[in-house]
């Protein structure tokens, strides 16, 4: 007899944090002949994301109300209520074996109508803190899988890793050329406005202070011509670029990473083995790059710089500390090589699948 087809529904919206993992666990899941169903925001870029994927999207009315006034906070009862329901009538349509919250603010009406349907409930949560969403959807949760350990000492909470798309592959070589040093910048997906304006200035004191050939892959996001400006004014091997969307040939390619601290870029910086200076987004929901990047620094697989302490001269000395200490490279490329999960993406469909065949 032919085995019916088990059904999921993915919750994710808003940003790559949330998605990408979410369709690396989707990937895997279709491999397995399991239908996913996918509810996201009408315009969200989770749409464009899974696009050409074998995903059924659906899409209910909600967004964020944190930092937005009193009068979007005064509405949200009737904003949650509103997509609550229109969450019940997708999840009763589909009648999902399982509902996995990749958090944010999508996928709490989405896990009240999943507790009036009585479907297993199960929480992603990407960063070492819990975000608001995931934090209460946690309590009504058959499974809760992080991405970092934390000291909950609770069999329903499973330390599995960050789904990436670049887990599996293999590590980075380490070639430190004696005479060339590859810089990748990367402010996320959306780019950094302060990366922008202040590590041109650095590369430029660099230049000064060595004989080495410094070459620069720098993603601006949409404040380009700050960073086209700042390079403008001296020269440098400079390959700016408004958006990468595959970062494979930049992890390849590079001695050292300049990044922000968003738990999907440190795992695959992870996954890669990447020395990294680490510079976390000061005004992040719960200071949760801050939290993430300080669990890295204890173990000394990072540099750690706060953002109110970057200064174009203060970089600059750490790059060229890093560019004339082999020995400190490599041992940040192994420390947080070492910190790497090359089977996170498996192990946790793996548990999604045992929870499905329980609840048929």
């Amino acid at each position: 007899m032919k085995e019916i087809k088990k059904n999921l529904v993915i919750l994710a919206a808003g940003t790559g944090g949330h998605v990408y993992p979410g369709l690396c666990i989707a990937k895997n899941l279709i491999l397995k002949n399991v239908n996913i169903f996918w509810i996201g925001t009408k315009n969200g870029m989770e749409k464009d994301i899974i696009k050409g994927e074998n995903i059924s999207f659906h899409h209910i009315d909600f967004s964020g109300v944190r930092g937005k006034g009193l009068k979007v906070i005064l509405k949200l009862p009737f904003k949650i209520a509103k997509a609550s329901y229109q969450a019940f009538m997708i999840l009763k349509k589909i009648s999902p074996n399982a509902i996995l919250s990749m958090g944010g603010y999508i996928s709490f009406p989405c896990v009240i109508a999943g507790i009036f349907l009585n479907r297993p409930i199960i929480i992603h949560e990407q960063n070492i803190v819990f975000g608001l969403a995931n934090n209460i959807s946690r309590f009504f949760s058959k499974l809760i899988i992080v991405g970092f350990p934390m000291s909950i000492q609770n069999e329903k909470y499973k330390f599995l890793g960050n789904p990436s798309r670049y887990e599996g592959l293999p590590r980075k070589k380490a070639t430190h050329n004696k005479n060339v040093f590859n810089i990748a910048v990367i402010g996320g997906s959306l780019g950094a406005k302060v990366f922008n304006e202040i590590i041109p200035k650095a590369v430029y004191e660099i230049l000064r202070k060595t004989e080495y050939e410094i070459n620069i892959i720098h993603q601006t996001g949409k404040t380009h011509k700050s960073a086209e400006i700042q390079y403008n004014n001296f020269e440098v091997n400079i390959d700016l670029r408004e958006y990468i969307d595959d970062m494979s040939e930049v992890y390849e390619w590079c001695d050292l990473i300049i990044c922000r601290g968003g738990a999907i870029t440190l795992t695959e910086i992870m996954n890669q083995g990447i020395p990294a200076i680490v510079i976390p987004y000061p005004y992040a929901v719960d200071n949760h790059q801050l939290q993430n990047c300080s669990f890295l620094e204890k173990r000394d697989a990072i540099i750690l710089i706060d953002q109110k302490n970057l200064t174009e001269k203060y970089l600059a000395n750490i790059i060229l500390k890093l560019i004339n200490n082999v020995d400190l490279l490599n041992s940040l490329s192994e420390n947080i090589y070492n910190l790497n999960n090359s089977n996170s993406t498996e192990e946790i469909c793996n548990e999604i699948e045992n929870i499905m065949k329980i609840n048929k």
